[in-house]
C-alpha cells in the first residue's frame, strides 16, 4: 500500500532522469533497486520515493522517471551529495542516462 501520509518539513531534491533508447527493462529495475538503496546507505537521506513517469500531457521532455529523496536540513543534502555510495552511483548511472534535471526546494504553503 502507497504512503500517502504528508511527508516532513525540509529539502526535497527531485532527479528526472530519461534512459536511453536501448536500456533494457532489467537494467531500469537495477536503477531503481540502486538508487532506492542510497536511502539507507547515506544516513542523510530521511526519506525516498520514485515512479516511472504516467503524464498523459507529453511535457517530460524526455525524462522517464522521478526520484525523489528528502533531507532535514541543506547540509543534510549537501552530505548525500559528496556521499561516496552516492557518487559511486552516480558514475554507474551515467552512462545509461539520456536525460537529467535535478530540482532541489523546500515546500511552501498547505
Amino acid at each position: 500500500m502507497t504512503d500517502l501520509s504528508p511527508r516532513p518539513a525540509g529539502l526535497r531534491h527531485i532527479v528526472l532522469l530519461g534512459f536511453q533508447a536501448d536500456i533494457p527493462a532489467e537494467t531500469v529495475r537495477e536503477i531503481e533497486r540502486r538508487f532506492a538503496a542510497l536511502e539507507t546507505l547515506v544516513p542523510s537521506v530521511a526519506w525516498f520515493e520514485f515512479g516511472p513517469n504516467v503524464s498523459p500531457e507529453g511535457l517530460n521532455a524526455g525524462h522517464t522517471h522521478a526520484f525523489v529523496l528528502g533531507f532535514a536540513t541543506d547540509a543534510d543534502r549537501d552530505a548525500y551529495l559528496v556521499h561516496p555510495d552516492h557518487v559511486a552511483f552516480a558514475d554507474w548511472v551515467k552512462p545509461h542516462v539520456a536525460a537529467l534535471t535535478v530540482f532541489d526546494y523546500r515546500p511552501q504553503g498547505a
